[in-house]
């Protein structure tokens, strides 16, 4: 059987990606104000499903302009080592986790689909060391920094599904969103 899981939200208690930007923007105080700046036009964006890719771009070029793709990378696991260490503000929930540990006690493949960017979630999904498939937003470089490619939200998530061999429908589905009603339409 397949379990699919959503991870902001539904296996943390907050959301991921603006945690690491907003940890990211702080770090100078020129990507701050930049972050600031821009955040009348980008929150709104990021609110509207039809906008909110362009709009998520826009704090997350912000807060990576200048990052080579192993320093992103690098970015996104001492994000989770802070994590891990409870220096943020994010946390596992614990009954998604006992739900995702018995779908993992009963053999089910367990994939987590996710809009966060796919390097932040293997950062974060590797402190669990549990076996998961991780299929989340890819990135792309633009300008010298880095903004959403393909964003795995929507029906997105069951589009990156069947592209990894998934097919069109999966026992079961976990998340905290109307936004993945596409992926809980599919679910037994």
């Amino acid at each position: 059987m397949l379990a699919v899981f959503d991870m902001d939200g539904t296996l943390l208690d907050g959301d991921s990606t603006a945690t690491w930007l907003w940890e990211r923007a702080k770090q100078s105080p020129l990507r701050l104000l930049a972050a600031l700046a821009v955040l009348p036009f980008a929150l709104p964006m990021v609110a509207l499903p039809s906008t909110r890719r362009p709009g998520a771009s826009m704090l997350l070029w912000i807060s990576t302009v200048g990052l080579t793709e192993r320093q992103l990378v690098t970015s996104c696991e001492r994000f989770a080592r802070s994590f891990q260490d409870g220096t943020n503000s994010l946390g596992w929930k614990s009954q998604a986790l006992r739900v995702l540990e018995d779908h993992a006690r009963a053999g089910d493949r367990i994939v987590v689909v996710t809009a966060a960017p796919t390097c932040l979630a293997k950062a974060l999904l590797d402190t669990l060391d549990r076996p998961v498939e991780l299929l989340g937003t890819s990135l792309k470089p633009v300008m010298g920094g880095w903004v959403a490619d393909i964003h795995c939200r929507h029906q997105r998530k069951c589009q990156a599904l069947a592209q990894a061999g998934h097919g069109a429908h999966w026992a079961y589905a976990y998340t905290d969103s109307l936004d993945d009603l596409p992926l809980l339409r599919a679910a037994e």
